[in-house]
């Protein structure tokens, strides 16, 4: 990567104040310029004792250490396919620990880069999707056609259903099917620890609405509301993209910050002000479309990538 890690940040800041046009840009929306066609690898880093950032400037990718392996969250795009696996060596982690690979659900930003990883890297790691997104990866990879199938298709491995549970050595991870953003969007519920305290992590897998259509906006606002109870004991909040949760300004918080100051990731307040911000705002949706004359033109989305 040619751009140094902090004039990339400061770049992001100063985009996070800009509204991106369209439909979709809702609270915390992407950054204008931010894209998957120039999305960059970042310098990963160490969020709590037993967490790790390997992702990008545009989609995240996590590490979840355990006292018996690793557990993979995302794989991020083709290009990127090793981001994951040399920032796992840069924080002293070994790709080939990993045991689990979660795909929260069946976009390529979080889907593609899968097949090249663990047949390089760790070739007896378990991969677990949703029955749902699982049938997303597929169909969207045959209408691309034999060569994309051949370059990212995965055989299906372990297909979770909701409330399954994840256990390696003493980590418990618990997967919930939240839809909306794809059928079979997986958020997950974990413990992260820091200076001897346990912290629970709630990652809402798709945040962002992906149709204006009235049954997944409803799906969504199930969904949403739903997370309200999931969500209320949890004092970390991930999304899948970077830009939902402030994510690079609370990590220039995380490297500045002195010894007996908070984690900035440790945010519990906004939680429940992001989630009511995303009911009141699909509600209104809901409403304005309901209300829309037959034949109007709708809203349209912001792509499959957010």
């Amino acid at each position: 990567m040619k751009m140094k890690f902090g004039v990339l940040l400061l770049t992001m800041f100063v985009l996070n104040a800009l509204v991106v046009p369209g439909a979709f840009a809702q609270e915390s929306p992407r950054p204008a310029g931010l894209g998957e066609n120039n999305a960059k690898a970042v310098t990963p880093f160490k969020m709590f004792d037993n967490l790790y950032y390997v992702g990008l400037d545009f989609v995240c990718a996590y590490v979840i250490q355990t006292n018996d392996g690793l557990i993979l969250v995302d794989t991020l795009f083709d290009s990127f396919w090793d981001t994951t696996a040399k920032g796992m060596q840069a924080v002293g982690l070994k790709p080939g620990d990993v045991k689990y690979i979660i795909i929260t659900h069946g976009h390529d930003d979080h889907y593609a880069g899968l097949k090249k990883f663990k047949a390089t890297y760790a070739p007896n790691a378990r991969v677990m999707m949703t029955e749902a997104d699982w049938a997303l990866m597929e169909s969207t990879l045959q209408k691309a056609g034999a060569e994309a199938v051949a370059a990212k298709g995965v055989a299906r491995d372990m297909i979770v259903k909701d409330g399954d549970e994840l256990k390696l050595g003493t980590t418990t991870v618990k997967m919930y099917i939240t839809p909306g953003h794809t059928e079979g969007s997986l958020s997950l519920v974990y413990n992260v620890t820091e200076g001897g305290k346990t912290y629970q992590v709630f990652n809402w897998a798709g945040p962002t609405l992906q149709s204006p259509e009235i049954p997944v906006m409803e799906k969504f606002l199930a969904s949403t509301r739903r997370i309200q109870g999931l969500a209320k004991d949890s004092q970390v909040w991930l999304h899948s993209h970077p830009w939902s949760v402030s994510f690079f300004q609370k990590y220039e918080k995380l490297k500045a910050r002195k010894a007996g100051e908070p984690n900035p990731y440790i945010n519990p307040s906004e939680i429940p002000v992001f989630l009511q911000g995303r009911v009141t705002d699909t509600e209104k949706r809901i409403a304005e479309t309901k209300a829309r004359p037959a034949g109007a033109p709708q809203r349209g989305n912001r792509g499959a990538g957010n």
